[in-house]
């Protein structure tokens, strides 16, 4: 019954695959750079379930702020960071600062309490990772949400769309 369970993984990473490509496809982002996101978030923890609303999030968030490829990886990493250490920590919600992304506002708003109050509780674990991922994918979406979707409309994320949709018939060669 083993090999049911792999060709099951087999498919399930398969039916993945084609998922980023097609939210390639349809982001100003690169298919390559998607894939690496959403390999290092699983690897930090995050469920594959949630990798695609929790990229959908971040690209929302980093089209907005005029980012690329490298700005969603960066994002990633620290989200992956916040999993993996279990808790919300000062040098990953900086991290997403410096990517434009208010991390400890959306954080305080999602718990209730004031930013300075935010950070105290994080300085002592007090919150933990999902409750910090959760907030700040919803912080993101909130205010970010459809940027992507715009953004693929204008010149550069048609010729990002074009690039992706020739990669993948170069792929579809191959295969």
């Amino acid at each position: 019954g083993d090999m049911k369970a792999f060709g099951q993984a087999g498919q399930d990473a398969t039916r993945f695959i084609a998922d980023m490509q097609q939210f390639a496809a349809e982001t100003p982002f690169e298919f390559p750079e998607l894939i690496q996101a959403s390999q290092r978030m699983m690897a930090m923890g995050i469920a594959a379930k949630d990798v695609k609303p929790t990229l959908t999030a971040v690209g929302d968030a980093v089209a907005a702020l005029g980012g690329n490829s490298e700005t969603v990886g960066r994002v990633t990493t620290a989200l992956g960071q916040i999993q993996a250490k279990g808790k919300a920590s000062a040098q990953e919600m900086m991290q997403l600062s410096e990517a434009g992304i208010p991390a400890w506002e959306m954080l305080a708003q999602k718990i209730g309490v004031s930013i300075p109050e935010a950070m105290k509780m994080a300085e002592k674990g007090q919150i933990d990772a999902t409750t910090t991922i959760n907030a700040l994918t919803e912080g993101m979406t909130k205010r970010f949400g459809g940027m992507m979707a715009k953004q693929s409309q204008t010149m550069q994320g048609l010729w990002s769309t074009a690039k992706d949709v020739g990669a993948q018939a170069a792929a579809a060669l191959v295969a």
